[in-house]
């Protein structure tokens, strides 16, 4: 009567740590929803990158966009050009 009871607390043992372990089922499905996350993730720092390729790109060499550049310049300084028209609108 020992020997079944040793081989099926063996089998339990197995198939509890297959389902619920470490590296079982349940694990398994967590880190594929982790790697489909990581992979949505990549994607859009991807497109985000190439973006920004695409501008750097247009700023960069004989063909300067100036108008692009005098854009960037402003944002970046928080300057407006002497001839714009520049309105003070009421704060809310």
């Amino acid at each position: 009567m020992l020997p079944p009871v040793i081989f099926l607390g063996i089998t339990w043992y197995f198939g509890w740590n297959a389902l619920h372990g470490a590296r079982g089922l349940e694990a398994q499905a967590t880190e594929q929803a982790k790697l489909a996350k990581a992979k949505q993730d990549f994607t859009a720092a991807e497109a985000l990158r190439q973006q920004w390729e695409t501008r750097v790109a247009a700023l960069g060499g004989p063909a300067i966009d100036p108008d692009m550049l005098d854009e960037q310049a402003r944002a970046v300084l928080n300057l407006a050009d002497p001839a714009d028209l520049v309105v003070d609108l009421p704060s809310k």
